[in-house]
């Protein structure tokens, strides 16, 4: 007999898009472009902070949950004057990957009824962690216009009623590369005053935005920091993923709430990586020019990576949507004729018509593009 039980993985639906596509890419020996794999080594500064904490018995044992002692008094010092307040320690908490940081924001903010509002297309994560907190998201496209993704005012400000609960940010955002300018901001953050909503923000690009274009943090305006949860990452920002730590800060009421869910969770995450990362944060903190820090060298790394690619695709009669920060690019495939789109496979297939061309690239040029289909949660635009 069956257990009874209710199954909320069967409401996340199949495999996560990245178990499934990362899998086609293996199988046909592809380059993986979906993926954010990085192509250079770990920066010898970092390499060297990694073997300084390793001769440190210290970093063997637990450390504080909460975060280990070094790296939040780091975090304290890096952000503050990012944020134009005097951060505490109180008011950051360490996580596993920011990923865990979505997780732990839903779970601890959120209960069934309650709607969160996300701008479309988005990160997968926040639908799956709305499921398993039986929240509604309550998707918002963002309109494409002059080759510029832009926040749509009137369809943000219509998408609020008294069942919203929280609004997700990224910015940079996952998947078009968008930077939130001080006017989407000031709009996002009056109707979260409005409405009484904590607002997710999660910022774990913060450090790549190109030539032009500001990272502005939601936090630092007026009457915000109450009410903002800001994530961060050591894995995107050092570009070692596989490390998996991150951090969230915010009021202290906030993010005391947080490591509630820590405690019956993971109760705190690498002491050793931890310890790393912090000297890799000083290192970079208190860096004199004409030193070039980590993050000049890095962003340098990531723009003309995307001068490349954004020059391929172009000559290859692949329009790109242009991005201003993190490491996306959004091309349009529809203008470039292939011939595996006269196969009959790919005219009898029931799948949409991006899907299919992701898979036809990956099989016959053996490079892995994640189709635009699968990252939009409202199906109105058709891009890819």
């Amino acid at each position: 007999m069956a257990i009874a039980h209710v199954d909320k993985i069967a409401e996340l639906g199949g495999p996560s898009m990245w178990i499934e596509w990362g899998n086609l890419a293996r199988e046909n020996k592809a380059c993986n472009l979906g993926s954010g794999f990085p192509n250079f080594p770990l920066h010898p500064d970092l390499k060297e902070e990694l073997a300084i904490a390793a001769e440190n018995p210290v970093t063997c044992w637990y450390t504080r949950a909460q975060g280990h002692p070094r790296l939040v008094d780091e975090l304290v010092a890096t952000y503050s004057p990012l944020t134009g307040r005097e951060i505490k320690p109180a008011e950051v908490v360490v996580t596993i990957g920011a990923y865990q940081g979505i997780y732990w924001t839903f779970e601890a903010f959120l209960q069934a009824g309650d709607e969160v509002i996300v701008f479309d297309p988005m990160f997968d994560a926040y639908r799956m962690d709305s499921v398993l907190a039986g929240a509604k998201l309550v998707p918002v496209p963002l309109k494409l216009e002059s080759n510029t993704w832009i926040l749509d005012e009137e369809l943000f400000a219509n998408s609020f009623n008294s069942h919203t609960k929280m609004i997700v940010l990224n910015t940079p955002h996952n998947p078009t590369g968008k930077v939130f300018n001080r006017k989407e901001l000031e709009i996002i953050s009056n109707l979260s005053k409005e409405y009484n909503c904590l607002v997710l923000s999660d910022e774990v690009y913060d450090r790549y935005v190109f030539d032009g274009f500001e990272h502005l943090r939601i936090a630092s305006l007026p009457g915000m920091w109450e009410r903002t949860i800001t994530l961060c990452s050591a894995g995107k920002m050092l570009a070692v993923t596989g490390w998996r730590l991150g951090w969230a800060f915010g009021a202290a009421n906030l993010i005391e709430k947080l490591f509630r869910i820590c405690l019956c969770d993971t109760f705190g995450a690498s002491t050793i990586l931890q310890e790393a990362v912090a000297g890799m944060l000083e290192r970079q903190r208190l860096c004199i020019p004409p030193k070039e820090s980590y993050f000049q060298w890095a962003s340098k790394i990531f723009a003309e990576n995307y001068a490349k690619l954004h020059k391929a695709f172009t000559e290859a009669h692949m329009p790109v949507i242009q991005a201003e920060g993190g490491f996306f690019m959004v091309v349009d495939c529809t203008k470039r004729r292939f011939n595996f789109q006269d196969l009959p496979e790919f005219q009898s297939s029931e799948e949409t018509f991006d899907i299919k061309t992701a898979k036809g690239i990956v099989n016959e040029f053996k490079l892995s593009i994640i189709p635009f289909e699968l990252v939009f949660m409202a199906r109105i635009q058709r891009l890819s």
